[in-house]
Formats: structure tokens, C-alpha cells, sequence
């Protein structure tokens, strides 16, 4: 059986800029209170005595400190933390960093809405596209290797979980974006001869119990 931990990467300096089309931005920072986020995830993870064999990261700087951050609190070798260009973003090409006032006019909404699942923004990709090749790089992975009995810490982003889950589950592509995934939220998966099943989506307990905390 696969057990795997789909972890969105924590606040980036980008997120903090929530004007601007982020998109891949391959070499944003976690911002303080993401590096905050992470800590709080890696205790959790520690503390639930969850041993992970294998992590993995996109190649994204975001996506990288954070599970450097967790990684480090659960004494897993950061050399191991293995990383791939396929577990990043949808590449919003050449809207990234554009004031999203600028980019998104009726007319553009207009044009995702009518078909959102195979939008392609100029020298960029569709979900479409990043569905493919998050399915790619799983089916590749981890899915022939599933009968190990395997849990796996996935380090991504945003909307290429979706686009995994809306492959994985086959639900409508008008759903994606109707999926609330917050900074460093666990989405967790099973697969097994069964095939798969959904664990949990945007579990943030970490930061609500650290909410509760302060009051």
C-alpha cells in the first residue's frame, strides 16, 4: 500500500503579494511566518511518529525550504529529500508576476471559465497539462512500487494538487478551483490493490491548534 502526504509548500514572500499572478516563481523564499508554518507542520509530523521512507519536493525555493524546515524536525536526511521539475506549479508563462488587475479582465475570466481545465496562458500551461504530468510522475514513481507498503511526503503546490485529485478522482475540471488548499495543508492518499481512496484534504490542524493557543 501507498500512503502519501501531499504537503502545499508554506507561505512564500509571493503568497504575501496576493496582487500579483504567482504561477511557478521558482526562486521565492518562504516568508517569516512561512518558515513559522513549516516548524509548527514538522513538530506535528514528529510528534504523530509518522516515519516517512521517502520525501520529495519540487524544485521550487518555496517548496524546498519547507520541507528542508519539516525534514530537519523529523531527522530525515535533507541530502535524501529528492526533488523533481514535475511536482512544480502550473507555469502561468508570461502573466508571472503581473499585477493580476492587469491580467485578468472580464473578457480573460471569461475565456478560463468557458474552459478552465484546458486554458493555456501565453508561454504557459493548462491544468490539463499539470495533471498529466503530476499523474505521470506518480504512476512512474510510486504506483509500481505500491505493494512495499511505502509512506511517501510530497512537497508541491497549490493547484497541482488539484490537478492530481481531479486525475486521480475524475471529478469535473470546474472543481479545482472551488478546492480550498491552504499554506502547508496535508491532503493525504491511499493506494492499494483497491485502488484509490482519499484520506483527508486541507488538514491544517497544526496551524488551528497554534490559533487556539494565542487566545
Amino acid at each position: 500500500m501507498l500512503d502519501i502526504y501531499l504537503i502545499r509548500h508554506a507561505e512564500s514572500e509571493m503568497n504575501s503579494h496576493n496582487n500579483l499572478v504567482g504561477g511557478r516563481s521558482e526562486g521565492t523564499p518562504l516568508s517569516e511566518k512561512g518558515k513559522y508554518q513549516a516548524a509548527l507542520l514538522g513538530k506535528r509530523l514528529s510528534n504523530s511518529g509518522i516515519i516517512f521512507n521517502e520525501l520529495y519536493s519540487s524544485t521550487s525555493k518555496r517548496a524546498v525550504e519547507t520541507a528542508e524546515i519539516v525534514g530537519t524536525q523529523l531527522n530525515y536526511s535533507l541530502d535524501s529529500i529528492i526533488k523533481f521539475t514535475e511536482l512544480s506549479e502550473l507555469d502561468q508563462g508570461s502573466w508571472e508576476g503581473k499585477p493580476r488587475i492587469e491580467i485578468y479582465t472580464p473578457e480573460v475570466l471569461a475565456e478560463i471559465n468557458k474552459n478552465n481545465w484546458n486554458f493555456t496562458p501565453p508561454n504557459g500551461e493548462s491544468q490539463k497539462n499539470v495533471e498529466e504530468r503530476m499523474l505521470k510522475w506518480t504512476n512512474e514513481n510510486l504506483i509500481t512500487r505500491y505493494a512495499n507498503n511505502l509512506t511517501v511526503g510530497i512537497f508541491t503546490h497549490g493547484l497541482a494538487v488539484k490537478c492530481l485529485l481531479r486525475g486521480i478522482m475524475d471529478f469535473s475540471p470546474k472543481i479545482t478551483y472551488k478546492i480550498i488548499l491552504d499554506n502547508t495543508s496535508i491532503t493525504r492518499l491511499k493506494y492499494s490493490d483497491n485502488g484509490w481512496h482519499l484520506i483527508s484534504l486541507n488538514d491544517t490542524a497544526h496551524l488551528l491548534s497554534e490559533e487556539k493557543n494565542k487566545k
